[in-house]
């Protein structure tokens, strides 16, 4: 099967394959998410029987992951940028899907904080090589649907991954629940390097021979780029973090079973996520036509949106209250991640597409599933002397400072974004 740039070939030829190039890389994205969510559903079985701290926790959901994610993130893009991305996807997948497996293996925290880390390295080649693909496969005028579809892979990752772990956890255990997770990814890497084929670069995309250092100044004199990824990053603090911790605020605030767990936070983040990423991709393809800054405006406004509904997942006495906050927040904050990601491919050449993502995902790394679980869940350890279970939901209230603080640089990114334009 081929990948084929719409652009180079006549769209007949290239219509089915490019679809089922799509699909693809979408699987792929639901096994990063699903395998990324276990442990965060698992954090209160693990809690009880390693007899971990909630800091602990913090450091397994985020430095452990995101040490080696964000780190390698940057020369596994480099790679991508100059090598065979496909044969790169399904290495990284069957490496993560193993170190998946073995985190059920795991008898002690630094056991499972390296078993974590090892999920960090494979996954660290996924999204700049897919979205590189991506923008070498559909032009412009569909990119940003076309990438909020391969972002509902994640959702559906998510939201499926925290059902099945739920009812696995329920039925078998925590330990043969990853184990099982882990196991599933081996096959769809098996499929991804027999069938998935590397499509033609644009013709302007041949510099092999650009140093990173090269790329690295061309992104920084884009202050639209810098803004937005800024922006990105800050917004991940809050949803990145809140999303890590949702499970056992669950079960901690609201006495929820593991299972019903899985079933009403996947629900939750389905309903919401899904919706969100297509109503945003299909808003922005239309807006942008008559001003590519809507590429900009739209994640500022949703992320201002997101805030009263953080407040009321946060806040909210009853369970059906935290729920729906839960559903418009992850709405609002699906419509600002992938529009938002989209429009970072406006703003650097074909040939630096997967370094240029990789830095995006490197701060987002850090600071939103690095620094934000970990806030989250210092924060609570803080106030647990004094609020007991109920510390972790204030946690999570003060991650919501940083969301004004995202929109205020997605503004300050619509000011250059047609001046930064390259695409």
């Amino acid at each position: 099967m081929n990948i084929a740039n719409p652009e180079m070939q006549p769209e007949r030829s290239i219509h089915w394959t490019m679809w089922y190039g799509l699909i693809l890389l979408t699987m792929i994205n639901v096994f990063a998410q699903m395998d990324r969510v276990a442990l965060a559903v698992l954090l209160q079985p693990i809690k009880a029987e390693l007899l971990l701290s909630d800091a602990q926790l913090g450091l397994l959901t985020g430095p452990a992951f995101v040490l080696f994610y964000a780190t390698l993130g940057l020369p596994l893009a480099r790679l991508a940028d100059r090598a065979n991305r496909t044969r790169l996807l399904s290495i990284c997948l069957l490496f993560w899907s193993l170190m998946t497996t073995f985190s059920g293996f795991a008898r002690n925290f630094p056991q499972l904080f390296l078993a974590r880390a090892g999920v960090g390295v494979g996954e660290a080649g996924c999204l700049p090589a897919s979205y590189s693909l991506i923008s070498d496969t559909f032009p412009r005028s569909r990119r940003t649907f076309v990438i909020a579809i391969f972002q509902c892979g994640g959702t559906i990752g998510i939201s499926v991954g925290t059902f099945i772990v739920g009812m696995l956890t329920y039925h078998f255990g925590w330990r043969t629940c990853l184990q099982l997770v882990g196991l599933a990814g081996v096959p769809l890497s098996l499929l991804v390097f027999l069938t998935l084929r590397e499509p033609p670069r644009p013709p302007s995309a041949n510099s092999s021979t650009e140093s990173t250092a090269t790329v690295f100044r061309a992104l920084a004199r884009r202050p639209a780029f810098i803004h937005l990824t800024v922006a990105y990053a800050l917004h991940s603090i809050a949803t990145s973090g809140m999303g890590q911790w949702n499970p056992s605020y669950l079960m901690r605030s609201f006495h929820l079973s593991m299972s019903d767990v899985g079933v009403w936070a996947g629900l939750a983040t389905a309903a919401g996520s899904i919706l969100g990423l297509l109503t945003g991709g299909l808003v922005a393809t239309w807006l942008s036509r008559r001003d590519t800054r809507w590429e900009v405006w739209i994640p500022a406004i949703a992320t201002l949106i997101a805030i009263p509904f953080g407040l009321l997942l946060t806040l909210g006495p009853v369970v059906w209250i935290a729920l729906t906050g839960k559903i418009v927040m992850s709405a609002a904050s699906s419509v600002s991640a992938g529009v938002s990601i989209a429009a970072v491919q406006a703003f650097v050449e074909p040939h630096r597409r997967a370094t240029a993502v990789s830095v995006v995902i490197f701060l987002n790394s850090v600071l939103g599933l690095g620094f934000g679980p970990y806030y989250i869940g210092a924060i609570s350890d803080l106030l647990m002397p004094t609020l007991g279970q109920e510390s972790l939901r204030y946690g999570m209230l003060a991650s919501i400072i940083f969301l004004p603080w995202s929109a205020l640089h997605y503004l300050l990114a619509s000011r250059r974004s047609v001046r930064d334009s390259v695409d």
